[in-house]
């Protein structure tokens, strides 16, 4: 619960290539803003001083994203090759990520496949969020001009379709939602519960939590600005893993949601054993790339392509965020 320093760098994972953290959840990854200099940026530079990059933006080459007020493992990139290998490896989907939150309510069903388009949200004072297809669109106050007088004059009883913002370009998205335990937190029903985002649109957790009624703790975007009293956002990555060529990076960033670290806090019941869940994930992996070895061997000297040709198109937010890397860190 104590913020964020300069100095209190979690360090998970070190090789020669990679450095994944434990990243704090009140600290952003980089930022443009002078008066922001407490970030996982700067606390690597304090940390790692000779590994800093100076050919690269950040001084460091992050693999993937996490919001501000998301804490958990996090890997980074210390060189190219190294950059280059993560950048496969995300682009085949071969990561694997699950996160830990806490969820308003108690969710019924012990299992679930969350499966709403995810767009961004247009609607003015809400450019910053994103949501799900089929969100009804507000109306956007029209300015007092000569255009809205004729409008009225016209006998207009609504305003021009232009005006009415939404949901816009919704790409669809999948999470898989496990309940571990029903309890409390601060007196009010929580359900913990492991969350594996099979998609990677921006929020997607966030908003498939909200979509099904149950907001992550904490989330104050998402709860319609009306969750405000917890410290921080009850997410957290726990688990991610990464088949790189030249090593499996494989790590579990402690769990912060236990009543000896908040005792506000309070679990009740147990549904799903978080190590046994996460075995469970991994015998699923495992089983898939074998499935896979098995395939591409009956395909024979196509089989790279045509499982590639398989299997989902990226998204456009993919697609940009592989060609800002490449655009960076290709390998010479």
């Amino acid at each position: 619960m104590e913020p964020g320093t300069i100095d209190n760098l979690s360090i998970l994972y070190q090789s020669s290539d990679f450095i994944v953290v434990n990243k704090h959840w009140d600290i952003r990854i980089d930022s443009k803003m002078w008066y922001e200099t407490l970030t996982l940026q700067s606390q690597l530079k304090y940390r790692f001083p000779e590994l800093a990059d100076p050919d690269t933006y950040y001084g460091f080459r992050f693999c993937h994203q996490l919001d501000f007020s998301t804490s958990g493992a996090l890997c980074v990139a210390l060189n190219k090759a190294a950059a280059g290998s993560a950048y496969k490896c995300f682009k085949d989907r071969l990561v694997t990520k699950a996160y830990l939150a806490l969820v308003r309510g108690h969710v019924s069903q012990s299992r679930m496949t969350i499966r709403y388009a995810i767009g961004k949200n247009t609607t003015e004072g809400m450019t910053h969020m994103m949501c799900i297809d089929g969100t009804e669109g507000e109306r956007l106050p029209r300015p007092a001009c000569a255009a809205q007088t004729t409008w009225a004059v016209l006998g207009g009883a609504d305003p021009p379709p232009d005006l009415v913002a939404g949901c816009e370009n919704p790409k669809p998205c999948q999470s898989e939602l496990i309940v571990l335990e029903h309890g409390s937190y601060s007196g009010d029903p929580v359900t913990k519960v492991l969350l594996q985002p099979l998609t990677g649109r921006t929020h997607q957790l966030r908003v498939h939590c909200s979509a099904i009624g149950h907001p992550i703790v904490g989330d104050f975007t998402y709860s319609h600005k009306k969750d405000s009293s917890p410290y921080r956002m009850m997410l957290h990555a726990y688990y991610l893993r990464i088949p790189t060529g030249k090593e499996l990076i494989e790590v579990c960033a402690p769990d912060p949601f236990v009543t000896t670290m908040d005792s506000n806090w309070v679990p009740h019941h147990v549904a799903h054993r978080l190590d046994e869940t996460i075995q469970e994930l991994k015998d699923k992996m495992m089983q898939k790339g074998e499935e896979e070895e098995s395939q591409e061997a009956v395909l024979g000297g196509g089989g790279e392509e045509a499982l590639s040709e398989a299997k989902s198109p990226e998204t456009e937010e993919q697609r940009a965020r592989c060609e800002q890397w490449l655009a960076e860190w290709a390998l010479e």
